[in-house]
């Protein structure tokens, strides 16, 4: 692979990372509509990015707490969420560890449930319009490119 290309892929993993991020500071994707506050604001720095461009792989790495998120809890259905994973999010709130504290706040999400957000998905749909409106282009150029090198 070229270094034209090596860069494209480079350019679009920088581009996936800023556009996951612009996903949890907007409001209409990651706000609680329990709490009204968006609290993945805050959490942007946990989003990593791994890319292999030998491979052209491009890994967006999230948090386990994302999969809480995505996804519908009903009021008062299956296992309370567990508590290690309150524990963190309780460190950053200033809020106390202790189980007790922790077993009433897992007690209250399994009691009150709250909607899922779309949060990976609509990081997906923004990922598809941009390789269709700008990303497959500079990867064709870079390819195109580098066939013409190789036959001149």
């Amino acid at each position: 692979m070229n270094t034209a290309t090596q860069k494209v892929i480079n350019e679009i993993a920088a581009d996936i990372l800023s556009l996951a991020k612009a996903v949890f500071k907007d409001d209409k994707v990651s706000r609680n509509t329990k709490t009204g506050k968006n609290a993945l604001k805050e959490r942007t720095e946990d989003i990593k990015l791994e890319v292999d461009t030998n491979n052209t792989v491009i890994r967006l790495l999230f948090d386990d707490y994302l999969t809480y998120l995505e996804n519908d809890r009903p009021p008062r259905k299956g296992k309370l969420p567990p508590l290690d994973e309150l524990r963190d999010w309780a460190l950053s709130k200033n809020i106390p560890t202790d189980n007790a504290t922790l077993f009433l706040i897992a007690r209250a999400i399994w009691r009150d449930g709250h909607e899922g957000r779309p949060i990976l998905a609509t990081i997906e749909e923004q990922i598809e319009k941009r390789f269709e409106t700008e990303w497959y282009d500079k990867l064709f150029e870079a390819t195109i490119d580098e066939l013409n090198k190789y036959f001149n």
